[in-house]
């Protein structure tokens, strides 16, 4: 899906499943059972992809009628007798069956309510809708779709100038916002009989519930013990930022912001930031109340265990923004060899060294690197399949071109601007084209490249024309990695990270 002028897009379009998160039956009968459906799932299986589906979860007959995009989450029946096939069959070819879907949309629709009559594949096609209410820069839709043809909702809404916010088909497929498409089906209602599903924790931000309900299921997973709890503005309180650790706070508070509110823990780390950090001068956290951290304290994300340390430095070794990326990796990089640059103290390595993969990082500190062995450890795996390597990434990605190796997946996430050992200012602003022409000889053939930057000069569409300079057409997108759940966005996400396949 590459073209040769304008934008790169993406080949995959949809969300990965998130992990933990699996379907929940409404209601069951002797002729219908109905289900609301997690995002990132197939309605059923079609031999192709890797992603879970409903009907091979059920592992029973049942007769597929209505689809859900693999996005979209909420009520969907299937039929488990003759009887339940005909009434469902039957309803949603007399258009009794009535469906009502909930929708966050970029920007304001035009009007307060309003019917889309527009062909959709040349059939007809019309879905009524309604403002229920407005937030920053999103507005909460209420769509009752008239007819049933694919993607209409999504088609329609962005007809009217008002994209499905997380939508990269109809949407910017560069500038996502949100780690789907936030589409959901609430309610289906057959023959007076209604079934009904509310919608998922990434609505509660447009349903204006706040930022304890935005985070509820990251809270309720047992096996995640590590999130951001309030993203600042974009929360509702500007230069107020909370990131949980287990069972302490890590605050970061902007010169001149007000204090925010704190969840309850054991103990709480604050930093108070200057107005210019240019110049080194910035304190590390200092601990504000309650009781103190051990010095390395274990965090975990989806499972996959992390060591963090709280109070010595101004990170804690752990970027909480790429947790979904992780989570891919823990689950997907099985077999693969990762070269890591940039690496910090290795999340991302620790995460594909989980799902069983090989892995190199490269990083300027060897402190920071010193912490990869110590995570490693406890998790049981070969270490000899793990390498760390301490120097310049310039200068050794160009060694281990030279000296002919090859990567299946190679990490690119460097800071915004940097100074290595030459002494010279690099800036992902002006340089990434560089760093991407360097490591492009380590992509094995059907290999990925990850780029990634945080830098607030680059746009999405900015970046990834940056890339496509770097690589000279050969690599085509795969994915972009939209934000997680807990860094809601007021404009474009500030962390950009783009998936990139070598045939």
């Amino acid at each position: 899906m590459s073209r040769s002028k304008g934008p790169p897009i993406p080949r995959q379009l949809d969300c990965e499943p998130i992990p933990g998160q699996l379907p929940r039956v409404l209601h069951r009968d002797a002729d219908l059972i109905v289900l609301d459906k997690p995002a990132g799932w197939l309605t059923h299986g079609d031999g192709r992809d890797a992603r879970p589906d409903l009907v091979g979860w059920l592992d029973e007959p049942v007769g597929v009628h209505q689809r859900l995009d693999v996005d979209t989450t909420g009520v969907i029946a299937f039929s488990r007798s003759p009887a339940g096939a005909a009434r469902l069959q039957g309803a949603l070819a007399q258009r009794r069956a009535q469906k009502r879907y909930l929708a966050v949309v970029e920007g304001r629709p035009p009007g307060r309510r309003g019917v889309v009559e527009r062909p959709v594949e040349g059939r007809p096609a019309r879905t009524a809708w309604r403002v229920l209410r407005e937030g920053p820069g999103i507005t909460l839709i209420e769509a009752r779709p008239e007819t049933g043809r694919r993607h209409q909702i999504r088609r329609h809404l962005a007809h009217v100038g008002c994209a499905i916010r997380g939508d990269g088909r109809y949407g910017d497929p560069l500038d996502r916002r949100a780690y789907r498409a936030l589409l959901h089906c609430a309610e289906l209602g057959l023959d007076g009989q209604r079934f009904s599903a509310d919608p998922p924790p990434d609505f509660a931000r447009a349903r204006g519930l706040g930022w304890a309900a935005t985070r509820a299921g990251l809270d309720a997973d047992p096996d995640t013990t590590c999130y951001r709890v309030i993203d600042g503005a974009a929360d509702g309180h500007p230069g107020w930022v909370v990131d949980r650790y287990g069972q302490h706070l890590w605050v970061q508070q902007a010169a001149g912001a007000t204090q925010g509110p704190l969840p309850d823990a054991q103990g709480v780390y604050l930093t108070r930031a200057l107005k210019d950090r240019s110049r080194g001068r910035q304190a590390p956290p200092g601990l504000f109340r309650g009781a103190a951290a051990p010095e390395w304290s274990v965090v975990a994300e989806h499972g996959t265990p992390y060591v963090v340390q709280l109070g010595e430095q101004l990170s804690t070794g752990l970027f909480l923004d790429q947790r979904p990326q992780r989570a891919w990796l823990a689950q997907h990089a099985g077999g693969m060899r990762v070269l890591n640059t940039f690496a910090h103290a290795g999340g991302f390595s620790i995460a594909a060294a989980r799902a069983g993969a090989e892995t190199v990082s490269i990083d300027l500190s060897k402190s920071w690197l010193e912490r990869i062995p110590l995570q490693l450890a406890p998790m049981g795996v070969d270490m000899a399949r793990h390498d760390t390597i301490y120097g310049d990434v310039f200068d050794w990605i160009r060694r281990l071109a030279k000296r002919g190796e090859r990567f299946d997946l190679v990490i690119l996430d460097p800071p915004s601007t940097s100074v290595g050992t030459t002494k010279k200012r690099w800036s992902a602003a002006k340089d990434y084209p560089e760093l991407v022409r360097l490591a492009l000889p380590l992509v094995a053939p059907g290999g990925r490249l990850w780029t990634a930057t945080n830098h607030r000069q680059l746009s999405p569409t900015r970046f990834a024309a940056k890339v496509s300079e770097g690589h000279g057409g050969a690599l085509e997108l795969e994915r972009v990695c939209p934000p997680a759940v807990d860094f809601p966005c007021v404009g474009p996400a500030p962390v950009k990270t783009l998936v990139w396949r070598r045939e």
